[in-house]
């Protein structure tokens, strides 16, 4: 997550004292509880999206109750990030669209840790051109304006990628407002390939799709996540989240018409259609294989990450990666050692 020094300095204070404060393979079995639990997961954004479906299928085909959860999903904002109201203890987990902003959190003293990344290599993060301004390749973008949308996930990407190509361009804070770039205002504006990626071409807006990964610019996607307190306090719970959750991603990427139908029913106005496509796309390329299990992760998707934001002057503090994430959940969901 990339920020000017200000806001960096503000969002470091601020969660150093939010810690003061805060104080399957196809056999997944389901274990009896002990006792219920209620525990609540805060999504990165404040719309019903594909990217949350695995967790309402798992929510609807009962996985969390049979595993004594009750689940309550809250949705995400600037002011309620993940980071903020995990660390604040509002929230047992929090979901991220990569482990990047864990990284950078965990650099300021922040103590997260990733239990899951459900998006291997998935390369969401990109920029986007009108097609008709025949704008195919970063260097086209040199002296040009770009949007980005400062406290994204993608902005030290793309930072990354443009320093990386030597391409020097104007940055322009537009948010998720695509009307810059739609008017020609701006020359390209980042985006997430499931989203405005599929969006804009859906309202009639053609556009060209500028991927870092083909600059050797390698992303990860959905990272779930909890406070290393609540983690070694509440292991079953922590375990019994996520047996549940994963179940709910081999279902969603088994079921698609049945995983967007969860969606549509919290919120109906979706586009069918469009909801269906954007679910087909987070499955092509959601962890779902006897090498890269559903949740799969290891260290070198951490470390090449670490290695991105430490050349972008985004960790505050060195630290060894391995403290970032555990896999011992899912060794022990899986039976195996998972992302040694």
């Amino acid at each position: 997550m990339a920020m000017n020094s200000k806001t960096r300095l503000v969002l470091s204070l601020t969660l150093a004292a939010l810690v003061v404060v805060g104080g399957i393979a196809a056999g997944l079995l389901l274990s009896k509880p002990s006792k219920t639990a209620s525990v609540s997961v805060r999504f990165p954004i404040p719309i019903v999206e594909s990217g949350q479906s695995p967790f309402y299928v798992a929510e609807d085909e009962g996985y969390y109750a049979k595993e004594g959860l009750q689940v309550k999903f809250n949705m995400g904002s600037r002011e309620l990030n993940p980071v903020k109201m995990v660390v604040s203890g509002q929230d047992a987990f929090g979901v991220l669209g990569g482990p990047d902003t864990l990284l950078v959190a965990r650099s300021k003293g922040v103590p997260l840790v990733a239990i899951a990344v459900l998006h291997r290599d998935s390369n969401f993060s990109c920029l986007l051109t009108l097609a008709s301004s025949g704008i195919t390749q970063v260097k086209q973008l040199q002296g040009k304006k770009v949007g980005f949308f400062y406290g994204h996930i993608s902005t030290d990407v793309l930072r990354a990628l443009f320093r990386k190509e030597d391409v020097a361009m104007t940055e322009v804070d537009v948010g998720f407002d695509y009307s810059q770039l739609i008017t020609g205002q701006i020359a390209a504006e980042w985006a997430f390939t499931v989203t405005a990626g599929l969006d804009l071409p859906a309202r009639g807006v053609p556009v060209n799709v500028i991927s870092p990964a083909s600059y050797g610019i390698i992303t990860q996607g959905y990272t779930i996540f909890a406070r290393e307190d609540f983690i070694r306090d509440h292991p079953d719970v922590v375990l019994r989240f996520l047996r549940a959750t994963l179940h709910g991603v081999r279902d969603a990427v088994a079921h698609p018409k049945e995983a967007n139908a969860a969606l549509l029913r919290r919120d109906p106005s979706l586009n069918v259609e469009l909801s269906l496509r954007r679910q087909l796309a987070y499955n092509a390329v959601t962890s779902d294989s006897a090498q890269y299990p559903a949740g799969y992760m290891d260290a070198a998707m951490f470390q090449s990450t670490y290695d991105r934001l430490a050349k972008e002057g985004e960790i505050t503090h060195p630290f060894a990666v391995s403290s970032a994430f555990t896999t011992k959940f899912l060794d022990q969901i899986y039976g195996r050692h998972i992302g040694h």
